[in-house]
């Protein structure tokens, strides 16, 4: 797919960051009836930063698919916000690529709320000693959306780091999929990397898929994996009840807490209240459809 959208382009855009911007840059992708192909170039030079909100429209149909290219150099650092709405008619597909030097920083968070068939594959490497990739992620499916996050961080070389935390809802017919690969090279002695991803389904009929994979070809690294799904806890459940709290707002209550650790992690305030509106938007979509 990210050969086509090289191919099929019909446009793009190039984006080149020489300083400290204060300001968000907004990405608004609009997609049409008929297949559309685009590529995204962002380039963040030394001690540059940014950060930089894609959002994708839920009226979206047909297919779009989207290739972006990510360059950061020495001490840069990128803030990327990624939200999509829901879009029963698309298809979406997104390969980003993420290049971080040394003592870089890029950090990623992806919320959703899911597609006809829906997918973003990242892929990032720590090239330089001290680069450092962060990414989450806090999704709600309602209906019978799919959404699928596919994550592959490769520490090229040792003294790099990476934490990945993604968190899923799914209710009525949805199927939520994470898949994460951390490989660490031989001989990046000193990498460390942690992966959590965990889900919970409001329904009988919801899909949660999680694969967390390691592939660890260097002896002195810190690596840590972990995956869950399951349902809310039935002794918080009763606790907010016996409090006179209907259970619809109680079940939301505890959602929104399950949720509340990868968007916080989203420094800015007004771009963590921006997803946080998202995703409650979303939250109160799947609630109104689940049997």
């Amino acid at each position: 797919m990210g050969a086509a959208s090289f191919a099929l382009m019909r446009g793009g855009l190039a984006l080149r960051v020489t300083r400290e911007i204060s300001q968000p840059v907004h990405l608004q992708f609009l997609q049409h009836a008929e297949a559309g192909h685009g590529r995204v170039l962002v380039v963040v030079e030394q001690n540059a930063s940014l950060c930089l909100l894609e959002s994708h429209a839920g009226s979206a149909t047909g297919l779009g698919n989207l290739g972006m290219e990510i360059v950061l150099h020495p001490n840069a650092r990128l803030t990327h916000v990624r939200v999509a709405d829901a879009a029963p008619d698309a298809v979406q597909v997104e390969e980003i690529g993420v290049t971080v030097a040394r003592d870089a920083r890029y950090l990623g968070h992806f919320s959703q709320k899911g597609a006809k068939l829906s997918r973003v594959e990242l892929t990032v490497a720590l090239q330089g000693e001290g680069a450092e990739a962060q990414l989450s992620g806090a999704s709600v499916l309602s209906g019978s959306l799919h959404a699928d996050v596919t994550t592959h961080i490769d520490h090229v070389v040792g003294k790099t780091a990476s934490r990945q935390l993604f968190k899923k809802v799914a209710g009525g017919h949805s199927r939520a999929v994470y898949q994460g690969k951390i490989t660490v090279r031989e001989g990046a002695n000193g990498s460390d990397s942690r992966q959590t991803a965990k889900a919970l389904l409001l329904g009988t009929r919801a899909e949660a898929d999680l694969k967390p994979e390691l592939e660890i070809l260097a002896d002195d690294v810190k690596c840590v994996h972990g995956a869950a799904i399951g349902d809310l806890d039935a002794d918080s459940l009763f606790y907010l009840r016996s409090r006179g709290i209907p259970e619809t707002e109680a079940r939301i209550l505890l959602i929104r807490g399950f949720l509340e650790e990868p968007i916080a992690e989203i420094a800015r305030e007004d771009v963590r209240a921006a997803v946080w509106a998202f995703v409650e938007s979303g939250l109160a979509q799947a609630f109104e459809t689940q049997p």
